[in-house]
Parts: structure tokens; sequence; C-alpha cells
């Protein structure tokens, strides 16, 4: 609040000098018109009482507002009972006097301008200097407070459904400096925590898999064993009816055990996904305006080419969020993998399908190794030296074939495309 503490001064000062100074302006304007109107009255009477003239000859001391727009002159021997002296608008009535000192009738001079509007102004005046620093605040507000916040404010929202791909952008603004440095702190503590998750669960199923595949060659020797037992192999082919009984449940418990085993290799990791999709509708111009407000920023700062090619503005129905997850999925491998050179994404309509495709140049994945991309925990000879855990494709796969679509992977040459459809 100490940075702002001589703004409040300056405003309170300009607020003082006004209130000091427009009184005064006021003040003098309504003096200097009353006392003008009196100058000219008196010396237009001087003039009728002598002359009974009521044309005004000398303009030059005065304004348009100094001098009467009607001038009516009564004499009382002319007067009837019907004569009016007042009236609505700002009327004065002066006497003629005769040279012995009686009246001999009146002046009225009406002025259709009230001085007052004057002042009227002059609050009008104030009123707009007073709601100049109201208006400058007001936009100070806005493009300081209300619009940053509104954009930081979606910011939770995205971390936690794991969208936010990139920190808040650093801000000279000292109202949601420690904001945006929290935010950011949590978002790379969260990072590390799904990093740590993901190798745990990397541990796990290289654990359960040597277990596993530890377990195959017992259960096959117990299986022989009771097969041997049950056929009496070991008394002459002649099996004992109690040997039999027992053989035969001991070989029902190792053909489950190697049926579980296999399940157990078929998904090692038994990442089974909890998603339940949100099906809203939205337009792919909102698919587009999410990518570029989560990477623009991040590209431009890394030298990375990046263009988005939208045709058309079609209606998608489907999981807003789910879909601007797997896309940030497949964009962050388009950094990760690719040489820097460009990325490129089109999103279109054909037919009753909605296509998103992202094409980046760099390191690229032989035609062997393209059929095994979206399996759980399993990563490409271009991964090198990279960190990653192999999830992030699968959870692709399972979240799309979830919403009723797919998602494939295409090299050509030295470029890698990942086309989603919908």
């Amino acid at each position: 609040m100490k940075q702002y503490r001589k703004y409040i001064i300056a405003v309170i000062i300009y607020f003082l000098v006004w209130a000091v100074f427009a009184p005064c302006i006021g003040t003098k304007m309504t003096k200097s018109s009353s006392k003008n109107r009196v100058a000219f009255m008196n010396r237009m009477t001087a003039q009728i009482n002598e002359t009974g003239d009521t044309n005004v000859y000398d303009r030059r001391q005065f304004n348009d507002d100094d001098i009467a727009d009607n001038v009516e002159v009564y004499y009382l021997d002319e007067m009837g009972t019907d004569v009016h002296l007042g009236g609505e608008n700002n009327t004065y009535v002066w006497t003629l006097m005769n040279e012995d000192g009686s009246v001999k009738g009146f002046v009225k001079y009406e002025y259709y301008h009230d001085p007052n509007l004057r002042l009227i102004a002059l609050a009008e005046i104030s009123l707009f200097i007073a709601g100049i620093p109201l208006l400058i605040f007001a936009i100070y507000v806005y493009f300081n407070i209300l619009r940053p916040f509104q954009r930081f404010s979606e910011y939770p929202v995205k971390l936690s459904k794991g969208l936010a791909t990139e920190g808040i952008p650093e801000t000279k603004n000292r109202l949601f400096g420690k904001y945006v440095w929290g935010m950011n702190m949590l978002n790379d503590k969260l990072e590390a925590d799904r990093r740590q998750i993901d190798r745990l669960m990397y541990d796990r199923k290289q654990f359960v898999s040597i277990i596993a595949h530890g377990i195959k060659t017992p259960v096959a020797n117990i299986k022989l064993y009771s097969e041997a037992i049950e056929t009496g192999l070991y008394k002459g082919g002649v099996p004992d009816e109690k040997d039999k009984e027992v053989a035969a449940k001991i070989g029902k418990n190792a053909d489950d055990i190697a049926k579980l085993v296999s399940e157990i290799l078929d998904d090692p990791g038994s990442l089974k996904s909890s998603y339940e999709p949100e099906i809203s509708s939205f337009y792919l111009a909102d698919i587009k305006t999410r990518i570029t407000d989560d990477f623009s920023n991040r590209l431009k700062v890394s030298n990375i080419p990046f263009s988005i090619e939208l045709q058309g503005n079609p209606m998608v129905t489907s999981d807003f969020e789910a879909v601007a997850r797997c896309i940030a999925q497949i964009m962050e491998n388009a950094i990760k993998y690719g040489d820097g050179t460009g990325i490129a994404m089109k999103l279109y309509r054909q037919d009753d399908m909605t296509f998103i495709s992202v094409r980046n140049n760099g390191a690229t994945l032989s035609e062997s190794e393209l059929p095994f991309v979206f399996n759980c925990y399993w990563r490409g000879s271009n991964s090198t030296e990279k960190e990653g855990s192999g999830i992030g494709l699968y959870e692709v796969r399972s979240i799309i074939r979830t919403l009723g679509g797919d998602v494939m992977m295409k090299v050509e040459g030295n470029t890698t495309e990942v086309l989603i459809y919908l």
C-alpha cells in the first residue's frame, strides 16, 4: 500500500484545490454579471427618464448577457388595471422620477438568461473534473486488477485437471506478484509429483513383471508334477484314486495362477483410467484459442515456429477439457522430441468426423516402432536422454477412445504427425 500513498495524496490535493477555487469562480461569475446588469439598467433608466427612448445605443461596456432582452415603460397616467410588473423571467422594475421627486412611471427589464445557469455549468464542469480521477482509477482497476484476475482465475482449474502446461507469465504488477510466484511454485511441485508417481508406477510395473515371470516357471513345474501324479507316473502307471483327486485340485489351482499371471503380464501397469467424460458443445475455434494461450509464449521463448490452421469453425460435441488435455500432451511431445524447426497444427471437419493434426520436425521413430507408441510405459528409440515415463500417449489413446474416437501416428521422412479424430 505504501507505493500508492503518493497517488492518494495527489488525488486529495487535487480535490481540495478544486473545492477551494470552484466557489470563488462561481461567486465571481455571478457578482460580475449582477454588477454589469445593474449598471446597464441604471444607465437605461436615466436615458428613458430624459428622452423616453428605450433603444440601446452604447453597447461597448456591456456583453449581450448584461443587456435586457425586453424593456417596457409604464407611466402612471397611462397604466390600466391589467398591467403586471412581475414575470417568470428575471424581471427588474426601476422607477421614473419627475424633477420634483415624484414617481411618474416604471421601467420593466426582462432577462431571459439566468446568471445562475453559469453556476449550473460550473457544477457540471466540476463533476467532470471530479470524474477524471475516478475514470482513471476505474481504468486502472480494470486493466491491472479485474482483467488479470479473470485470466488468473482460470489457472487453478487447469492446474487441478492437469492442463497447466506452463506457469503463469511473470508480470510487473505488484498486486499479483506473490500470487503468480506461488501458483508457479505449486505447478512445479505438482509436475514433480506427477513425474515421481510415473516413476513409481514404472518401477511397480517392472517389479510386477519380474515377479510374474518368476512365478510362471514354478507354476508350470507344479502343473507337470500334478499331471504326473494324476496319471500314476510314479506308481507304474496305476494312479491311486485319492492321489488322483488331490492332483486334479493342484492342477486346477496351477491353471488359475497361470491365468492370473497372464493377465498381469498383459497389463503389468494396471493403469486403469478413472476418466469420466463431461460432454458439452463447443467450437473448434475454442480449442485453437486454448492451445494458443497455453503454448504461444512458451514457443516464442524457445524460438520454435508455431502455426494453427482452422478450416471453418464447426461445432463439436465432446469433452472440451479432455480434448484440450490430449492435444496439450501431443504438443509436449512435439516440443520434447522435435528439432525446434517448427510445429504445425490443423483443425478441420470432414464428413461427420473432426480431425486434429499435430506435425513436427525432428527425431522420428522407425516403422517397426509405430505399433507400440500408444502402449503403456513404452518408450521409443528417440527417447534417449529425454525425460519421460511412457504414459502420456497411452492416456491420450484411452481418453480419445472413451470419447468414441481414436488417435494414430504417421512418420514421413523427418516429419512426425499425430492425428486425433473424434
